[in-house]
This record gives C-alpha cells, sequence and structure tokens, in this order.
C-alpha cells in the first residue's frame, strides 16, 4: 500500500513472530504464555495415565512457537526449519518416558513441523494469502509413534486456545508502546515504516517486503538438531528474546 502511494505505518502483530524487520510481534508473548500454562495443567494427566503427550501448536512456517515454548517447558519440540529423524524423536520421547519417575514424556510440533518422508496434507478452500489448512501434524505424529512402539499417548491441539483470553503483561506494554509509537510517526508525517524491536530496543523499521517471506528460525544457533531441543547456551549478550532481527 505504501509503495503505491496510500501512506501507511505497519505494526507487526502474529503469535508466530515471524516479521522481518523486529525481534517481537505482538502476540507472541501471550501465545508463549497460554502453551506453557496449558502444557503444565496437562502434565498431571499425562503423567497419570502414563503417556505420551503430543502438543501441536501456530507455526505453519516459523518454529518460533514451538521452539520457546519447549524452552519453558523442557520438551522436546519439533519446527518447521528442519525436518527430523521419525525414529530418532520417537527413541527419544520413549526414553524420555522410561527415564521418568511418573512414566511421561511430552513433545511440542509447530503446525508446519515435518519428519523426513512426511506428505503434508492440506484441507479446505484458500485464504486470502493462497493458504490451505494443513492437517493435524501431531495426529500424524502419534499414529506413527503408536505404531512403532504400542505406546499410548495423548494429543492436544492448542492452536486456537492461543489465541483466546486476555493478553499477558509484555504484549500490553508493546502494543501500547508500539500504538504510541506509529501516532507519533503519523503527526510527524512519516510513512513506509514500521514499529519494532531491534537489539532490545523499541525503534522504527522499514516495512518489510513480503516477497521475502516470513523470518525464520536460525536452526545453527537456536534448535539443537541432535536432541530436538531449544539451544540453551551461548545466550550472553543477546536481547531478551533471545533473537536478532
Amino acid at each position: 500500500m505504501n509503495n503505491a502511494g496510500v501512506p501507511v505505518v505497519a505494526i507487526p502483530k502474529t503469535m508466530d513472530n515471524d516479521v522481518r524487520n523486529t525481534e517481537y510481534c505482538i502476540g507472541f508473548s501471550t501465545a508463549i504464555t497460554r502453551a506453557m500454562d496449558a502444557i503444565n495443567r496437562q502434565r498431571s494427566t499425562v503423567g497419570s495415565h502414563e503417556r505420551i503427550g503430543v502438543f501441536r501448536v501456530f507455526g505453519r512456517d516459523a518454529g518460533y512457537t514451538s521452539l520457546y515454548t519447549a524452552f519453558v517447558t523442557s520438551v522436546r519440540c519439533a519446527i518447521p526449519e528442519y525436518q527430523f529423524d521419525l525414529n530418532k524423536m520417537i527413541d527419544l520421547l520413549v526414553n524420555d518416558k522410561r527415564n521418568n519417575p511418573s512414566n511421561y514424556s511430552l513433545v511440542v510440533l509447530s503446525e508446519g513441523a515435518e519428519w523426513q518422508g512426511y506428505e503434508v496434507q492440506h484441507y479446505g478452500a484458500e485464504d486470502a494469502y493462497g493458504h490451505r489448512k494443513k492437517m493435524n501434524v501431531g495426529e500424524a505424529f502419534s499414529d506413527k509413534l503408536k505404531a512403532a512402539t504400542g505406546e499410548e499417548t495423548i494429543v492436544s491441539d492448542l492452536t486456537y486456545d492461543l489465541r483466546s483470553g486476555e493478553a499477558d503483561f509484555v504484549d500490553k506494554m508493546v502494543a501500547s508502546t508500539f500504538a504510541g509509537m506509529a501516532f507519533d510517526c503519523i503527526v510527524e508525517g512519516k510513512s513506509g515504516l514500521m514499529t519494532a524491536i531491534v537489539n532490545g530496543c523499541y525503534t522504527l523499521s522499514p516495512i518489510p517486503d513480503p516477497r521475502l517471506g516470513p523470518r525464520k528460525v536460525e536452526v545453527d544457533t537456536m534448535y539443537n538438531t541432535e536432541r530436538y531441543r531449544p539451544t540453551y547456551n551461548h545466550k550472553l549478550g543477546l536481547p531478551i528474546f533471545l533473537t536478532r532481527a
């Protein structure tokens, strides 16, 4: 719109946290908080039934929601940026279960996660961006796990639950600050800019080119491809959200 001559000031808002030119998007913190709460509530159910819990969260193209949920709940995860080995993931979860005194284990999958050889199935009509809904990878993974091991699972789709309820403190603060910044731009006659957080600080960035696609997880520094977990070390000097724009 701005390139077409309509003055635009943008504000990044997506739970996937995958907008370029910013380290944070409104909705991300609330989504992680909701996912963390849901998983921690369901631990007792998964544990009492001695099963493997499989949780699906948002993340069609970027794995930030899955990765950061795993970070704060200390569970395995799968992200769209890296195709995991199915047998290896299953072995890790079975071993986690056996080594857990309560005899359960947990994994969180992005909706766009894939294992090697997995063919994504879609359904429904295309949305305004040409996307069709993806079949539930959590259910598909659960079927493979049960067939390979005989272990029982509990599959929980958290996607729409993450959209519900009141925003948390971080999102309220960031949203209010972004709104004030956008208003200042309008008053000052500025356009073609997006409110952003870069290097942990509030700033204005160019509106990202949509042709570049979403911002992705940096697998080499953020995801442990051997353990299918977030990378926990080497964080000194990083901004609060552990990634740079």
